[in-house]
């Protein structure tokens, strides 16, 4: 196989950038020649190793092509050692040696391939995708055992936290019954901000706040490994929602903010977890209490849309699937008077995420709860997404009429 073929057959659709390590001038003029003609970039040719390890850093190529014979004290094997425990870059060596105690020096430094000279344009080629593409198993491998080592300890964490939280909220609530039948409680000597109850107030608070970290780290957890426990129930939008939304509405008008739900009367049941749409409903509903100016209108609505979706025909012995209408209902949250920069919609479901011209520390809250509204709108095999239109934000969710119905 030529150049050309490997070329045809081969779509190098990123340039992979190659330090060149190799002290006989006229093998890294051909070295480079080939390489570029296979569409890789050489960022440079050195001939020793001390150079080597310095340009390394400096240039952090993707792919080191290291001559293991090499003039100075230091040869390629020792270079490549300390290439890849400094910066995690892979490493092939080039040789006209071969014997075996080169070999075991040169895999025991996480050798990622090994081209004995005279070098073949398609050996090369090979070692290079070769090597990259274990590099890149690799690192998501490594990133694959951080996130299973991050999602055990914050499971285990939060069930650490949490217990000790529950008996602080306990022994606040005791304190509180001790204290209000000693008189203490709302002594009429202290001011209000002064008061034994102010305090315990604060602590309550702050107690609930780390309560609702904790339940939001645990059920992020069992989403994520699809241990979340489902209930499934008959419901009415129509006459559970208008129930739900009365404290935000009351929130609102305290807040001098116009609050409004349409809700069509002739909806059919929805067969969820109720649990769950309601922690939805009521993240996105204090949220768009909590950024909403006064005098700037909320507003919360329910219709019944048709969505193409692909679906297994039961008429069939093949079971072929085909696309049909299936009723989804669309429940969207809108509020005035604030808008989420293009920039930032994409992201505003991460995990910690805040949208940097907000005052957080004045709004307060843990950077989870939208992260945890999309993970329950997927649980409930749905859909949510954030628009602006004029000067309102949007936030849209679709859920299926029937989750069992889905499911099944």
């Amino acid at each position: 196989m030529n150049v050309t073929s490997i070329l045809s057959s081969t779509q190098i659709t990123e340039k992979v950038r190659i330090l060149v390590v190799e002290d006989e001038y006229i093998l890294s003029m051909n070295l480079q020649e080939t390489l570029e003609l296979l569409g890789y970039t050489v960022l440079d040719i050195i001939d020793t190793a001390e150079t080597a390890i310095e340009k390394a850093g400096e240039l952090l190529p993707n792919l080191v092509l290291m001559d293991i014979q090499l003039r100075g004290e230091m040869d390629g094997i020792q270079a490549a050692e300390l290439i890849w425990n400094r910066f995690q870059i892979p490493v092939v060596y080039i040789t006209g040696h071969s014997d075996k105690n080169t070999v075991k020096r040169a895999n025991m430094t996480f050798a990622f391939g090994y081209i004995l000279k005279p070098v073949k344009e398609q050996q090369l080629y090979v070692a290079i995708q070769t090597a990259l593409n274990r590099h890149q198993r690799e690192q998501l491998s490594q990133s694959q055992r951080l996130n299973l080592l991050k999602n055990n300890f914050l499971a285990t964490a939060s069930h650490e936290m949490q217990m000790p939280l529950l008996n602080i909220k306990m022994t606040i609530s005791v304190l509180e019954n001790i204290l209000e039948r000693e008189g203490i409680l709302n002594s009429e000597l202290l001011s209000p901000f002064e008061s034994v109850a102010g305090y315990i107030t604060i602590m309550r608070q702050q107690c609930e706040e780390g309560l609702d970290l904790v339940n939001i780290l645990l059920s992020l957890q069992m989403i994520d490994t699809d241990a979340y426990p489902l209930e499934l129930t008959s419901f009415q939008l129509q006459e559970w929602l208008p129930h739900l939304s009365l404290y935000f509405r009351e929130l609102a008008r305290s807040q001098k903010q116009i609050f409004q739900v349409s809700i069509p009367q002739n909806l059919p049941p929805m067969v969820s977890d109720l649990g769950v749409v309601t922690k939805i409903i009521s993240e996105l509903l204090n949220n768009a209490c909590k950024y909403s100016p006064p005098d700037e209108e909320i507003k919360l609505t329910v219709q019944i849309i048709d969505i193409t979706k692909s679906v297994i025909n039961k008429d069939e012995e093949s079971d072929m699937r085909t696309n049909a209408q299936v009723p989804f209902f669309e429940i969207t949250i809108s509020n005035s008077g604030v808008i989420i920069p293009k920039k930032d919609q994409s992201r505003i479901f991460e995990p910690f995420y805040r949208i940097p011209y907000n005052n957080f520390w004045k709004i307060g809250g843990t950077g989870l709860g939208l992260t945890l509204v999309k993970k329950f709108v997927e649980c409930l095999q749905g859909t949510i997404e954030v628009t602006n239109i004029k000067d309102c934000t949007r936030f849209t969710v679709l859920l299926p009429l029937s989750l069992s119905d889905l499911s099944s």
